[in-house]
C-alpha cells in the first residue's frame, strides 16, 4: 500500500540550517513499506493517479471483453444446437415421409374430423376433407393450425358440422382414415385448393344456396360438393 504525505513550510537539514519551502507548492512523500523513498511534486502525484485511474479502466474493459466473448461463445454453441436438432427433426419427419408439421393435437383433431365428415366415403373422399383442412392452415383467412381451424367459430357457429354437434368427440378412427390422413400429411393432394366442402344430402336448404352464390364450385366427389 502507498501511503501519500505532505510537508510544507521549512526542512531542518542534516547541517543544522533551516531552509524554508514555498507555502503555494506542496511536496508529496511516497512512503512504501513504511520507509521514506521519495518526493513528489503535486503534478507528479496526480499524474501518477491518472495513470492508475487509467490502468483501472483498461483492465475493466479488458474483463468485459472477455465476458462478452465468452457470452457470444455460448451464444453460437446454443444456436448451432438449436441449428442441429432442428435438422435432426427434419430429417426424421423426411423418414416418416410427411412433408407437413403437425403437433399430436392436431393430428388427433385431424383424424377425428376426417372419421366424423367422411365415415361413408372411400379413401379419396376421406384425403379431399383432410386437403382442405390444410388448405386452410396455409390460407390467411383462416387460423394457422389445424386444430384452431377445425374449431373455429365465425359469428357463434362452428365450421364443421361434426363440431357443432359434438360427432367429432364420439367417433372411433378407422385404419383407412388414418391412411387417409397420413397419404395427405405426405403431400398428395387432389382438392384443387379448395377451401369449402358442403354434403348437399346433410345441409339445410338456406346453407346449401349460400355456397351456391357466395363461392365456386371446384367439384363434386360422392358425397361432397368442393369449393373455393
Amino acid at each position: 500500500m502507498i501511503l501519500m504525505v505532505s510537508a510544507d513550510t521549512k526542512d531542518v537539514e542534516a547541517t543544522g540550517k533551516i531552509s524554508y519551502k514555498s507555502e503555494t507548492e506542496k511536496e508529496y512523500r511516497c512512503i512504501t513499506a513504511g520507509s521514506l523513498t521519495a518526493e513528489i511534486s503535486q503534478e507528479t502525484y496526480e499524474s501518477i493517479q491518472e495513470a492508475l485511474l487509467m490502468e483501472e479502466k483498461a483492465r475493466a474493459e479488458a474483463e468485459a471483453a472477455a465476458k462478452a466473448a465468452e457470452e457470444e461463445k455460448a451464444r453460437a454453441a446454443q444456436e448451432q444446437a438449436e441449428a442441429q436438432a432442428a435438422a435432426e427433426a427434419e430429417a426424421a419427419q423426411a423418414a416418416d415421409g410427411r412433408i407437413y408439421e403437425v403437433s399430436q393435437e392436431d393430428y388427433d383433431a385431424l383424424l377425428r374430423l376426417v372419421e366424423a365428415e367422411a365415415s361413408g366415403e372411400d379413401i379419396k373422399g376421406k384425403m379431399l376433407v383432410a386437403n382442405v383442412v390444410l388448405n386452410r392452415v396455409h390460407s390467411s383467412s383462416f387460423p394457422d393450425t389445424v386444430k384452431e381451424v377445425i374449431y373455429q367459430c365465425r359469428n357463434g357457429r362452428a365450421q364443421f358440422s361434426p363440431v357443432a354437434t359434438g360427432k367429432i368427440d364420439r367417433v372411433s378412427v378407422s385404419e383407412e382414415t388414418v391412411e387417409a390422413v397420413e397419404r395427405v400429411l405426405c403431400g398428395e393432394d387432389e382438392s384443387a385448393g379448395a377451401l369449402y366442402f358442403v354434403s348437399p344430402a346433410y345441409a339445410d336448404a338456406e346453407n346449401h344456396q349460400w355456397f351456391r352464390n357466395n363461392l365456386t364450385l371446384l367439384f363434386a366427389y360422392k358425397g361432397h360438393e368442393f369449393y373455393a
